[in-house]
């Protein structure tokens, strides 16, 4: 019996708000009836997390970009509001 090697590759993507705040995380890619996606999850400080989901991975990256400064100096999550909970992790609806 031969053992398959299983290994998972994982993509790390970044979010910046400016040069010296920038945070990573990972890309995921996959394809739906022939349409490619790309979703990212990205770690902030104090523990919170941006993510998007886009067709091209250049407007992904705009997009956190432009979260980045969001939660950063527009301060979006200091009032948590609205959330779901889905498998036990929190998911602000702001």
């Amino acid at each position: 019996m031969k053992k398959e090697l299983k290994v998972e590759i994982t993509e790390m993507f970044m979010a910046k708000a400016d040069k010296h705040r920038c945070f990573f995380g990972i890309i995921k890619r996959w394809k739906e009836n022939d349409t490619p996606f790309v979703f990212s999850k990205i770690c902030m400080p104090n523990d919170g997390f941006i993510v998007a989901q886009e067709h091209n991975q250049r407007t992904l990256g705009t997009m956190l970009d432009e979260i980045c400064i969001l939660a950063l100096d527009k301060k979006i999550h200091d009032n948590a509001g609205r959330f779901t909970e889905i498998n036990g992790e929190k998911f602000f609806l702001n």
